[in-house]
């Protein structure tokens, strides 16, 4: 008899935009891997009514969940809750648990336990802090919360000095923004796959901010994610240029990542981002849990790279949640 996996996906928002949209893909995509593997796959929606989906998970009886919630009513901020909820339902699920979840997914609180776990992150502050920026610096407006650069765009870029900027970052929620040190140079979006060896840090992505005019930030905001009518969109591109001279570098990017693997105890898949300062020192300015497989991302775009089928790493990622890929 077949094993039942459920696919559970977020409820989509009346209004979903394209960052909302390409859950569906997702699951489309997982949903195949999942029969071609041998699975009786069944899928449903997951909102902040708690009852009804615990319920419906209930009625479906799944020996496994494969989690592809990235928020729930569009808030970042309660997607780890449907971790929860198939936690306390004790049915294993892909992806880390609640803890790590619930840390990678608050930024501030995984800069925390990077700094904790002795590992480098930009500095950070609360948005009360202004006074304590260097005029000389330059500085990041982020949300807490939000994953998919919601929020995020090179407006969210400022110089210590902007006294007009501090003045608009005082009346921001400090439950929701926080601020960081910008580095200048370049990223890295780098995904791990478990196995049975234990992490697998794929092929190291780097993006590239194309003709970008001198004065304009080089983030990955949400027009360079989302908006493929945008110049930001056009012109960043990944690219998986691994040259000599970088050697050293990618050696400490993949340590990097695998001390981030082991000190949030990561499960699964993952992908953390770096900034690499222009002395060549990379910093962790993100951890995340739960990434995105569509074909367009990073993680997709890492297995081609590593001439992994997608099957083949959504078996991998099936095998560590039933603790076999350990």
């Amino acid at each position: 008899m077949k094993q039942k996996i459920l696919i559970v996906t977020n409820k989509l928002s009346p209004d979903a935009g394209a960052d909302e949209l390409d859950v569906l893909e997702q699951a489309e995509m997982v949903g195949n891997a999942c029969i071609r593997l041998g699975y009786d796959v069944a899928r449903m929606e997951m909102g902040l009514d708690l009852q009804t989906a615990i319920s419906q998970i209930r009625q479906e009886q799944p020996e496994i969940i494969f989690n592809l919630v990235e928020s729930l009513d569009n808030q970042g901020e309660f997607a780890f809750i449907a971790t929860s909820v198939f936690n306390s339902l004790g049915i294993p699920c892909s992806g880390s648990g609640v803890t790590p979840m619930f840390i990678s997914s608050n930024k501030l609180l995984a800069k925390q336990e990077l700094i904790r776990l002795g590992l480098p992150a930009p500095k950070g502050y609360l948005i009360h802090e202004t006074d304590l920026l260097d005029p000389a610096g330059r500085y990041i407006l982020k949300p807490i919360w939000e994953e998919g650069s919601l929020n995020l765009d090179e407006s969210s870029v400022f110089s210590g000095s902007e006294k007009r900027m501090k003045e608009i970052i005082t009346k921001k929620s400090p439950r929701h923004y926080f601020i960081e040190e910008y580095i200048e140079g370049r990223e890295f979006n780098i995904s791990i796959l478990a196995g049975p060896e234990g992490p697998e840090v794929l092929p190291l992505a780097e993006m590239q901010f194309l003709d970008f005019p001198a004065d304009k930030p080089r983030i990955m905001g949400f027009r360079s994610k989302w908006d493929e009518e945008s110049f930001e969109y056009s012109h960043t591109i990944r690219t998986f240029t691994a040259g000599e001279q970088d050697r050293r570098l990618h050696l400490r990017l993949i340590e990097l990542c695998e001390a981030c693997w082991n000190g949030f105890g990561l499960r699964g898949y993952a992908r953390i981002d770096f900034r690499v300062s222009s002395d060549g020192i990379p910093y962790i300015i993100d951890i995340n849990a739960n990434p995105c497989l569509a074909k367009s991302g990073g993680f997709a775009a890492a297995l081609t790279q590593a001439e992994y089928s997608f099957t083949e790493a959504i078996r991998r990622i099936l095998d560590d949640a039933m603790g076999s890929g350990q």
